[in-house]
């Protein structure tokens, strides 16, 4: 079974030393952005998986050399690339061909847009509204609620009351 840019990566991540794999992930988090909490005591595997969500396939191999070469892991990098393109990648580094795919079949990149309709008219809006009710009991007491309990202002008038100011004070609970 052909090996995949994962399999390149994580192969290349296993056989540094645990001191170089500090390094790598350092320098990896400085240079590249990745959050050092993300990766700081994560395996391999979760490591590759950040590298390859955070600059896909297609780049992962070609920035996972370039920060191994910053640390003089020149022989590495070299190696990850080699296997690279002994796979059959269109390129050394992974940087794949026009049209923005790779010709290694192991995957595929896939687009989708998805388009989310704003409602234009009262009636699809209301389509996907809710009536809401606020309790008395927890609705802070500088709000004030009318209209049977579905209008709120902001004051500092009684929670009790209806719009027309009638009604009692809130009630309160009493404990035992």
């Amino acid at each position: 079974m052909a090996k995949t840019v994962d399999d390149f990566i994580l192969d290349a991540l296993d056989n540094l030393s645990a001191e170089q794999l500090d390094r790598f992930k350092h320098k990896l988090s400085t240079q590249h952005k990745i959050g050092y909490g993300l990766i700081e005591k994560k395996s391999n595997i979760a490591i590759t998986g950040r590298i390859i969500s955070k600059f896909t396939r297609k780049d992962a191999i070609a920035r996972t050399a370039e920060v191994l070469r910053a640390l003089d892991l020149h022989n590495q990098a070299e190696e990850l690339e080699k296997a690279n393109a002994r796979q059959g990648a269109s390129s050394p580094v992974g940087a794949g061909n026009a049209g923005g795919r790779s010709s290694d079949s192991s995957f595929t990149q896939t687009e989708v847009k998805v388009h989310i309709r704003e409602p234009r008219t009262r009636e699809d809006f209301l389509k996907y509204s809710r009536q809401l009710i606020l309790d008395i009991n927890t609705a802070n007491r500088l709000l004030h609620l009318s209209e049977g309990n579905r209008k709120i202002a902001r004051g500092a008038g009684s929670q009790g009351k209806d719009a027309a100011g009638g009604g009692s004070e809130r009630p309160r609970k009493r404990m035992k």
